[in-house]
């Protein structure tokens, strides 16, 4: 059908208001980038890339008092502060509040998720009426690897905060100020070590304080092992303040990344900071009292060594039994576990500690996963609730079986989605009347492991328990070494 003459004249007078429309959208997006330009943390982005994060930006106002972020939520946004103050607070390992900063316009937060899957949150609050640019951290991500400049100022900030927000997680250095804590952690100097890697030899002269800043080591004198070091934790102390050769070896057991302070500005920092030096004596003489203590309790030592030796510390929580209060040969807890899943992820008889049994079962490895470095397909990921799930990506491969030390992933065989007689028929019937387009066939297994049971609204095994003798403990209730 030929076009009206009322349309043909209303053409030429369309084209220019679609014109003037884009020519003001482009000058709105040029401003934008203009205002973009003149924040401190996007200083040297080119326009391009600015007018692109404009693009996805929507205004914000907070007022005074408002929580923006909270340290323990997941959040989807990035924030870019136009005007106004916020501060930045988070709890030490001790539960206290720690103000890790403060920050002013052309600053950022937030962004601790595009570059890393385990960073240590903060609260934001609002100090005063805040201005800010909120971007959705999905869409920012995908344009990182289009826009290096962008992404290199973003995780300029990010690695300067991580490292701050972990000083501010130890008690021995959350009683700094953030401007002390930032001079600080320009004098650190980052270092990464393999799984196994040994960071201190017995009998070597101390070079450094070292904090870690991910993972987790073990300390050992001889084959005896004697103290376990996770994130926060620092070592290498002893031989700087008694000038003495190191008395254990500290050695990686996932990967791990450290923080060395070198012996020459350790020293610096104790004579500007002389509570500090008191602090750190009394945490030397601690270890040395805890360490000989250790040696001389076989228990003890034994429960050390299991922990390690089991994967016990890997995670934040584990699965325990109260054998006291659970009925002798019941096991219905793995039946409902089986009935869920089709195999069992849960075996009971683990390890024995304080009167608890420590059930077999995924000890959800928060660094170092090696089920994770094994899957080809990337197929084992981190859920919101700390688990880590197998994905619809899992090809069946089997190499993350073998790769668990623990012994708690298998395969199983994935269930058919429809066998009754009748549903073959109906496909039989099918296949006479239409072409068949030939599609890749689903894996026959699939890797099983406990994940606390994700897209569940309760655990079976625990709801199972009809006397309450099963949970979920978190690690440091259950080991106080």
């Amino acid at each position: 059908m030929g076009t009206s003459i009322e349309q043909r004249r209303n053409e030429p007078a369309a084209r220019p208001h679609a014109e003037v429309l884009a020519q003001q959208q482009a000058l709105r997006t040029a401003r934008q980038a203009d205002a973009l330009a003149q924040l401190d943390c996007l200083h040297g982005v080119p326009r391009e890339h600015l007018g692109q994060v404009a693009a996805m930006a929507v205004l914000r106002a907070f007022i005074p008092g408002t929580t923006i972020l909270h340290e323990r939520a997941p959040c989807d946004f990035v924030y870019f502060i136009l005007r106004g103050t916020v501060s930045l607070m988070l709890h030490d390992r001790s539960g206290q509040k720690v103000l890790i900063g403060v920050l002013n316009r052309g600053d950022c937060f937030g962004e601790g998720p595009l570059f890393g899957d385990l960073f240590r949150g903060a609260s934001v609050t609002a100090e005063t009426v805040c201005y800010l640019l909120q971007l959705p951290r999905a869409q920012l991500r995908a344009l990182l690897p289009a826009a290096p400049e962008l992404a290199s100022a973003l995780r300029t900030i990010y690695r300067r905060r991580l490292v701050e927000s972990t000083l501010g997680q130890v008690p021995l250095f959350s009683r700094l100020s953030p401007f002390e804590r930032s001079r600080l952690a320009a004098l650190l100097q980052p270092e990464h070590y393999g799984r196994g890697a040994t960071i201190i030899h017995e009998g070597e002269t101390g070079q450094a304080l070292y904090l870690i800043e991910e993972g987790q080591m073990v300390v050992a004198q001889g084959e005896q092992t004697i103290a376990h070091l996770d994130e926060g934790d620092f070592f290498g102390e002893m031989a700087l303040l008694d000038q003495l050769p190191h008395n254990a070896d500290v050695r990686a057991l996932t990967p791990v990344a450290v923080l060395a302070l070198p012996a020459a500005d350790f020293n610096d920092l104790l004579e500007q900071q002389p509570a500090l030096r008191i602090q750190l004596h009394d945490i030397a003489r601690q270890r040395r009292d805890n360490n000989a203590a250790i040696r001389h309790d076989h228990e003890r030592t034994q429960q050390l060594n299991a922990a390690i030796q089991r994967g016990l510390l890997r995670g934040t929580h584990v699965l325990v039994r109260d054998p006291a209060r659970c009925q002798e040969g019941c096991r219905l807890c793995e039946v409902a576990c089986a009935m869920r899943f089709g195999q069992t992820r849960i075996r009971l008889g683990g390890v024995m500690l304080n009167e608890l049994d420590v059930t077999n079962s995924c000890r959800q490895c928060r660094v170092g996963a090696e089920c994770v470095e094994a899957c080809p397909e990337s197929a084992i990921q981190w859920n919101d609730r700390g688990a880590l799930i197998v994905t619809d990506q899992c090809t069946g491969c089997g190499k993350c079986v073998p790769a668990c030390p623990y012994d708690v992933v298998h395969l199983i065989g994935s269930p058919a989605a429809h066998s009754s007689p009748l549903w073959g028929l109906w496909q039989r019937l099918r296949q006479l009347k239409q072409p068949q387009i030939a599609l890749e066939a689903a894996p026959a297994q699939h890797a099983n492991k406990c994940d606390l049971c994700h897209d569940h609204d309760d655990m079976a095994c625990i709801s199972a328990c009809p006397t309450g003798a099963l949970r979920l403990m978190p690690i440091e209730e259950l080991f106080t070494f």
